[in-house]
């Protein structure tokens, strides 16, 4: 593990720091949950996905920049995309109580992995692969610091769900933990899927859920 030199992780954290600031507005899909209900969460995710599908029509054939865009998202879809795509997915097909543990895992673990990652060398392990060749796994630093915030934000997740939902609660210290080390795992290990590298905003949310989910029947 090489940590970056001060201009450089300066510049580096400067600009992780601004992208991650806008990462951060998935914390509205938990609280449209909370405040709305999941049936008005899935229509206010589902029209920020066509709002979406139009930006992106219109940047990638060059009528309009949006800022934040990473340099090897020039001419493919970018993150945010499937950030939303990520988030409409785990509201339809979890439970509420679990759609808001993996979208806080989403928003706050991948911050916390990005900031992290832009000070250690070597972190951004999918920009890697597109450019040919790189390591396959996040630097232990970025893995570590990921899961522990992960399964902070699990367990903050359990709390909410204590105050607002009725019934039996699902989010157990396994459960957390489990969904956890799927999040941290889908933002660490870079998948692909015929030759293309998969954006981890749209496996963290479901890897999380889909893990959580399991462990509830366990």
């Amino acid at each position: 593990m090489v940590m970056m030199k001060g201009p450089e992780r300066r510049a580096s954290l400067s600009m992780e720091m601004r992208r991650k600031a806008i990462h951060l507005t998935g914390l509205l899909v938990p609280a449209a949950i909370l405040l709305f209900g999941k049936g008005a969460a899935v229509g206010f995710v589902a029209a920020a996905l066509v709002v979406a599908v139009i930006l992106e029509r219109a940047r990638l054939s060059g009528k309009v920049r949006l800022p934040a865009v990473r340099d090897h998202e020039a001419e493919r879809v970018a993150g945010y995309f499937y950030y939303i795509l990520g988030a409409l997915l785990a509201v339809l097909f979890f439970t509420p109580p679990i759609a808001i543990a993996a979208m806080l895992m989403l928003a706050l673990g991948d911050a916390a992995s990005g900031i992290i990652g832009s000070v250690v060398r070597g972190s951004a392990v999918r920009t890697l692969i597109m450019e040919g060749g790189g390591r396959r796994i996040k630097p232990v630093p970025v893995v570590v610091g990921t899961f522990a915030v992960c399964l902070a934000v699990g367990y903050a997740a359990s709390i909410i769900e204590g105050i607002y939902f009725s019934g039996p609660g699902v989010l157990s210290l396994l459960v957390c933990t489990t969904g956890a080390a799927a999040a941290t795992f889908a933002d660490a290990v870079p998948l692909s899927f015929r030759d293309r590298v998969v954006d981890d905003n749209l496996t963290i949310p479901l890897f999380a859920g889909s893990a959580m989910t399991v462990a509830v029947l366990i």
